[in-house]
């Protein structure tokens, strides 16, 4: 997925993202944590882009609909960006 520079500037807190993303703030931690998302921080606050709340998503969608591990989700997400495969044609 191609993404513009405005849709990768970091704009919403944590609250709000995992808001947008229909998961708890916990989870987006974990996320980080993880390495599976990395948000901008600013001032000891994560902000999240519109691209970091649509790999929320797609990382929701893989573990909630397909039942993934966070381990398996990784190696997808690193396959997916080589071009290899395409997350939603799982």
């Amino acid at each position: 997925m191609t993404w513009n520079r405005d849709q990768k500037r970091p704009r919403y807190i944590i609250s709000i993202a995992a808001e947008l993303a229909a998961v708890h703030p916990r989870t987006l931690r974990i996320y980080d944590e993880e390495g599976l998302v990395c948000p901008h921080r600013r001032n000891n606050l994560r902000l999240y882009s519109e691209a970091d709340i649509e790999r929320v998503r797609i990382i929701r969608f893989l573990t909630r609909r397909q039942g993934v591990n966070l381990a398996g989700v990784k190696v997808i997400l690193q396959l997916e960006a080589t071009g290899k495969i395409r997350v939603y044609d799982l």
